[in-house]
């Protein structure tokens, strides 16, 4: 078996890290509970943490070759479950 590499993320992604380790839940139910339990700051704190992302920096890795893999890195699922759980917050907070 192949060594697995490191993960290179790019260094304005790596900030979504510590909000990854929250909100990068990979069962969509338990993500979607945590979005409708957030206070209305807490999910406006995190998607404004994600679109500060420039979307070549965040999309073009998430886009990239670990996208394609069959043993993605764990910061590559937290951060695509991150973005996940930011679009569902989006929608929550354009009702309110």
């Amino acid at each position: 078996m192949a060594a697995r590499l490191e993960p290179v993320i790019p260094e304005s992604v790596r900030a979504l890290l510590p909000l990854a380790d929250v909100w990068g839940v990979r069962d969509d139910v338990e993500r979607s509970l945590m979005v409708e339990r957030a206070s209305e700051d807490e999910l406006r704190g995190m998607v404004a943490a994600v679109d500060a992302i420039p979307d070549d920096d965040l999309y073009g890795w998430l886009e990239g070759p670990e996208s394609r893999s069959s043993d993605p890195s764990r910061e590559y699922i937290a951060i695509t479950c991150l973005t996940m759980a930011a679009d569902e917050a989006r929608v929550l907070l354009g009702r309110l």
